[in-house]
């Protein structure tokens, strides 16, 4: 017994290594638990089912749907982390590589090539599910899925595409 108390009189730190040990490995395993009930929400609540935004998807009509009904439909930009291009943006996300596949456009796309100003697109990425089965899946990066593309000209929807 006493070289037990003059070992830990001669190791003054012991009791402060020790606790904080356990509030590191606390914190561990609050940030691992934490993590996977998030990402098990992420598909819920950011992007929805593939299916819940195909039925939003299949609401918008393009002519009639503005901006702020895209917002009540579910398509909002900043909670699914939406790209949202000015008219130059725009221009160069349709940009075809010929004359042909310029003609060739949907007649919304080459009129936002001639009005630049009056256009923006919003692009909404769909990631494909992450499955939450373990700590390196919840901590796996999100694999590249489709994307939904709306073309907006003076607020409302003129083109819509969903690739998947």
């Amino acid at each position: 017994m006493n070289d037990l108390l003059r070992w830990r009189d001669e190791h003054r730190m012991l009791p402060l290594l020790l606790i904080s040990s356990l509030v590191l490995l606390l914190a561990i395993a609050a940030a691992a638990l934490w993590s996977r009930g998030s990402i098990a929400d992420m598909d819920t609540k950011v992007l929805g089912s593939r299916s819940s935004l195909q039925v939003a998807y299949d609401r918008v009509q393009p002519g009639q749907t503005s901006r702020p009904q895209l917002t009540q439909l579910g398509f909002d930009s900043t909670r699914l982390k939406a790209h949202s291009l000015s008219g130059l943006g725009v221009q160069e996300y349709f940009m075809p590589a010929t004359s042909h596949a310029f003609d060739q456009l949907d007649p919304a796309i080459r009129g936002c090539f001639e009005a630049p100003d009056r256009c923006s697109a919003l692009i909404f990425p769909m990631a494909t599910p992450v499955p939450v089965d373990g700590f390196m899946a919840a901590n796996a990066a999100p694999r590249a899925g489709g994307r939904i593309v709306f073309l907006l000209r003076n607020g409302r929807v003129e083109y819509k595409a969903m690739t998947a």
